[in-house]
């Protein structure tokens, strides 16, 4: 099983390589490896929430919208 920093590390490399965002590379690397999204969620680390929380957000697929500085 994995723990939350490997996890985290694998999930960094997959959007880094595919060059997809961090929602697809978590559903990507569950489907690929036959884990839940749900079992997923709970190895995350705060960071990687943080991104997935904020592309959502910009995908209008929250409630209340994140405000975030321009890049």
């Amino acid at each position: 099983m994995l723990d939350t920093k490997t996890f985290s590390m694998i999930i960094e490399r997959v959007v880094n390589d595919l060059n997809i965002p961090y929602m697809d590379a978590i559903c990507w690397y569950c489907d690929k490896n036959e884990i839940e999204v749900e079992t997923a969620a709970k190895l995350v680390n705060s960071k990687i929430k943080e991104i997935v929380a904020l592309e959502a957000s910009q995908l209008n697929l929250m409630k209340e919208k994140i405000n975030s500085l321009p890049v």
